[in-house]
């Protein structure tokens, strides 16, 4: 039996573990209990909090990996993007802060763009006793930030480096160096080392069919630098056979399985729509990380989290997993085409664009169709 539900057993203790040991209380641990129950349950309005926040400090990037749904979803947020506003987060602590295990600070933009809001939002979590960690690429990496970072306590770093000659890595991190990356992630390496810190940094390789020949040689370098490495799939076209048959690395272990549009994925009921809240830089919450820029369905400033967590929408997004036949209705969006999270008794899975069409998904094997704001092309705040 799986206890967790959770396939990622390099993070389960890094992250999960050390959330709970360091930062739990019985107040948390009850709160958990009680979601997690629900989550087993399938129950549909749940009376406990969710105890993961991932939260996105904004919504520009300097790179355009071409699965991320900047790319995918173009004109999702073309007028509504934003920087996340820390009165709302302030907002969020008040509410479910003491029931909070993590905040993990990443979405659709990088980080390091605004590292003195990203800074902040580290320090806040702190104060609340939440476990925090930040996924980055690193491009962005300067001294000063990389001094910073290992500083502020921050628990769990990623840095997102997906090969190691830049043929390989730019295929994906369109726009990106790879001399970079791979300087950043050794200057906070050394960082680490000089002030001696706990911070725990994992450099995460997603394979696909283009840098999965370098795997032995990124597994060899961080064994060379000491630092732990994950190797993942490449995720994000699984109902699109053209763009399998260009990303996915057929034959390797490491690479993802391709399955049939419609046959399912995984057997269990999405956490996220339990688990936790998916906040938007915009102040918007979204049911999925994965789908974050549509399926964005409350605005935090407007109501409480937990009226939010337990939204109508939500609710209906949660009864699909009832081992019960699928409730009456249009699920919501993205739901109803989810080719990851499916409902694992039998709903067909849709391909990806078809609930979304308004949307005009872009196509995802070629340059990135959506750039930074030329308003937002700043300098990296530090």
């Amino acid at each position: 039996m799986n206890l967790l539900h959770y396939r990622n057993y390099g993070r389960l203790w890094r992250v999960y573990g050390k959330s709970m040991i360091r930062y739990g209380s019985g107040r948390k641990i009850w709160n958990a209990l009680r979601t997690e129950l629900a989550y087993r349950l399938r129950t549909s309005d749940v009376r406990s909090s969710p105890f993961i926040l991932f939260l996105e400090p904004l919504y520009y990037c300097n790179l355009d990996c071409p699965l991320c749904d900047r790319q995918v979803f173009p004109k999702a947020r073309v007028n509504d993007a934003g920087r996340l506003s820390l009165e709302l987060y302030d907002k969020i602590l008040d509410e479910v802060g003491d029931y909070l295990f993590q905040c993990q600070i990443f979405g659709q933009g990088e980080p390091m763009l605004d590292w003195k809001l990203t800074k902040a939002i580290i320090d806040k979590s702190h104060k609340k006793r939440i476990f925090t960690l930040v996924s980055t690429n690193c491009t962005l990496i300067t001294p000063k930030i990389a001094e910073e970072v290992v500083d502020c306590g921050l628990d769990h770093l990623v840095c997102a480096i997906d090969g190691i000659s830049q043929k390989s890595y730019e295929i994906y991190r369109t726009g990106g160096k790879v001399d970079d990356a791979l300087a950043g992630m050794r200057m906070i390496l050394e960082q680490k080392k000089k002030q001696k810190s706990s911070m725990e940094i994992e450099w995460q390789y997603l394979v696909h069919k283009h840098n999965v020949h370098e795997v032995e040689a990124a597994r060899k370098m961080a064994d060379d630098l000491g630092i732990y490495i994950r190797f993942a799939p490449l995720r994000g076209m699984e109902w699109d056979k053209n763009l399998e048959d260009f990303w996915l690395a057929q034959g390797s272990p490491l690479g993802a399985e391709a399955k049939p549009v419609g046959e399912v994925m995984q057997p269990y009921p999405c956490y996220f729509l339990w688990r936790s809240l998916v906040l938007n830089s915009n102040g918007k919450l979204a049911r999925c990380l994965i789908y974050q820029n549509v399926s964005q369905y409350a605005n935090l400033a407007q109501q409480t989290v937990l009226s939010a967590y337990n939204h109508p929408s939500v609710q209906q997004a949660r009864k699909l997993f009832r081992k019960s036949p699928a409730p009456d209705g249009t699920p919501p969006t993205p739901c109803a085409g989810c080719s990851y999270f499916a409902r694992h008794h039998g709903a067909p899975v849709t391909n990806r664009s078809i609930p979304l069409a308004v949307l005009e998904p872009a196509a995802m094997n070629m340059p990135a169709a959506m750039k930074m704001p030329a308003a937002m092309n700043m300098k990296v705040e530090v």
